[in-house]
């Protein structure tokens, strides 16, 4: 008898196992590297129980803040690469996401108070991101308002509806001249601010 099919798909299968308990694992070892961070993080503002909980690295806040100042002439941008997973408590169901990275938004189109991401940038955040962290995912997108403040401009929505659409994807404001910044989230299918976000360390 021919038992080719049969051991093709038994090997088949303890491939399949193998692949599912690798997710497995990388989903307990990602849930136990969040619940560390969460542990470890200071706290900026105020987080609703129901909010996206935002937790970015300290090395990245403070990068991407020397990023912002040095030219204030014009808006800077970047994407903001990391993690998320979602949460689950007695008082709400909600998003977790870890900033632990970035990449500049090289080669964008940039005046005093817009920001375009041309075709050159996303061909340059996909390199980066594939030579630096592929296994990163780009959970949102940064970018300055230097000398007018935190929000989104009609533009700004555009941008986050088409092209950070997704519901742990945030956006993030750095104002360098007044020293002010702030999240955006999605939050019941509308963009809202966040009244607060975590600083984590690797200790």
């Amino acid at each position: 008898m021919d038992y080719s099919c049969k051991d093709d798909f038994e090997l088949d299968f303890e491939i399949e196992l193998e692949e599912k308990e690798l997710a497995e694992r990388c989903i307990i070892h990602r849930r136990m590297l969040i619940d560390d961070i969460k542990n470890s993080a200071v706290l900026a503002g105020t987080v609703l129980d129901d909010d996206v909980h935002v937790y970015m690295h300290r090395f990245v806040y403070e990068a991407l803040e020397k990023y912002a100042a040095e030219d204030t002439t014009k808006e800077r941008g970047a994407m903001l690469l990391g993690e998320y997973e979602h949460r689950k408590t007695d008082a709400a169901d909600g998003i977790r996401v870890i900033i632990s990275d970035f990449i500049e938004a090289r080669y964008a189109e940039a005046s005093a108070a817009t920001l375009t991401f041309t075709h050159k940038t996303w061909q340059h955040v996909w390199r980066e991101r594939e030579a630096r962290c592929p296994e990163k995912r780009i959970v949102g997108w940064q970018h300055t308002h230097p000398g007018y403040g935190v929000f989104l401009s009609g533009y700004d929505l555009f941008i986050q509806k088409n092209f950070f659409n997704l519901p742990f994807q945030v956006a993030y404001v750095i104002d360098p001249i007044e020293n002010t910044r702030g999240f955006f989230q999605w939050k019941n299918e509308k963009i809202k601010k966040l009244g607060g976000y975590y600083i984590y360390d690797d200790k």
